[in-house]
């Protein structure tokens, strides 16, 4: 099991999850499907889709590649021998765990009759940047930018999920993708724990506010592009139901 290297978190949560919920509150296309809007709720599954498949094999692509030099410097080699095995199967459990999500998304759109493997969608600029961004070579970055889709998946499914509107539109009356999101009962500490730790632990300073300040700008970039993706999804994908 992966223990945190730092006893204290970095980053003030509630502040961040307060900013992330405001972005999601706001954003008309999101309002639309806690509403239960259909062709929103449509917009969103086929909109963020490539996101959500891409992001699985950002992570897959950090397996067996996170660099050892900036550890060793700064923990010694033992403590790093020990840390390494335990990030390394840390990432690849979230690998695997993305990876069963992304099945989980495929599995509601399904119910709306989306067949999001077999039908071929846009692929929107906005959701392209999403894209680009996560697969930056800077540990930091990265793990930051995990965390920064931690703290939207989670305030997004506690929005949605709680949405009578928006649920009651699956067959099932459930969105299992919110839900998986929305569960807070982990064996150890949580992904969100663990991409800031590893986030702080690659940083060449050993100054909270330093580190804080960094992985604070990267997470709100995060938040700013997915807001941005959420309205460009809603201004070009939602289109209204025709009545029969």
């Amino acid at each position: 099991m992966y223990a945190l290297l730092f006893a204290e978190p970095v980053l003030d949560r509630d502040v961040v999850r307060v900013g992330t919920r405001e972005g999601i509150f706001s954003s008309p296309l999101i309002r639309a499907c806690a509403q239960g809007d259909r062709a929103s709720i449509r917009a969103l599954l086929i909109g963020f889709w490539p996101f959500v498949q891409a992001f699985e094999r950002a992570i897959d692509q950090r397996v067996g590649h996170l660099p050892l030099r900036p550890l060793v410097e700064r923990f010694g080699q033992s403590r790093v021998k020990t840390f390494f095995s335990e990030a390394r199967e840390a990432v690849r459990e979230m690998k695997e765990e993305e990876g069963s999500h992304a099945l989980l998304w495929v599995a509601g759109a399904k119910e709306l009759g989306i067949d999001l493997n077999a039908d071929q969608y846009p692929q929107l600029s906005s959701v392209e940047n999403l894209i680009q961004a996560s697969t930056s070579d800077d540990p930091v970055e990265f793990f930051s930018w995990l965390a920064g889709v931690e703290y939207l998946a989670e305030e997004l499914s506690a929005y949605l999920c709680h949405a009578p509107a928006f649920t009651s539109t699956f067959p099932s009356g459930r969105w299992i993708w919110g839900e998986a999101h929305n569960a807070h009962d982990h064996h150890g500490p949580s992904h969100l724990e663990i991409d800031e730790d590893l986030a702080r632990a690659y940083h060449p300073s050993s100054d909270p506010e330093i580190v804080g300040a960094t992985m604070g700008a990267n997470i709100r970039r995060c938040i700013h592009l997915f807001d941005r993706a959420a309205d460009q999804i809603q201004e070009t994908l939602v289109q209204p139901e025709k009545v029969s």
